[in-house]
């Protein structure tokens, strides 16, 4: 009985290090005979209700950030997404929702002016608007500011 506690708390422990880890940036390669492709993710769910902010930066395809809702909070199509990185100015960018009942997912555009600043972002809070909806999210990163130097040379600014 002793034996079965421990094995899940240990399990336990494991699960809830393994959440914060992705909060921090995760490095894989993809090796191939050609190249060795490197790959960085990081996600943060919302500090309010299901979304998640999920940042993506690997050689192939450079940074890339995609907003994960997981709600009904605006229909397909064109928007609008403002991003307030730690205490910095608000900067919008453009987007497009994908979703049927449901906001799926809001890819962003133009994600080099932040890139900087969300490489090491601590608190990111979200203002989106499209489609006549709109509303702000918040998502809080753990760890992000240790991996920036490896995001910035595996997906330099362009």
């Amino acid at each position: 009985m002793k034996t079965h506690l421990l094995a899940l708390g240990l399990l336990a422990a494991g699960a809830a290090q393994a959440d914060v880890r992705h909060e921090a940036w995760q490095v894989r390669h993809q090796p191939d005979r050609f190249v060795d492709r490197v790959m960085m993710e990081a996600f943060a769910d919302a500090d309010k209700g299901p979304a998640r902010l999920s940042l993506y930066c690997d050689t192939e395809n450079g940074f890339r950030v995609m907003l994960m809702p997981h709600q009904a909070l605006m229909p397909e199509g064109p928007a609008q997404i403002s991003f307030r990185i730690d205490d910095g100015a608000p900067v919008t960018l453009s987007g497009n929702a994908f979703g049927d009942d449901t906001t799926d997912v809001v890819t962003v555009y133009g994600t080099a002016h932040i890139q900087p600043a969300l490489a090491a972002a601590r608190h990111v809070a979200i203002h989106y608007a499209g489609g006549g909806a709109s509303g702000d999210l918040g998502f809080t990163f753990a760890g992000l500011a240790a991996g920036e130097p490896q995001v910035m040379k595996i997906c330099p600014v362009r």
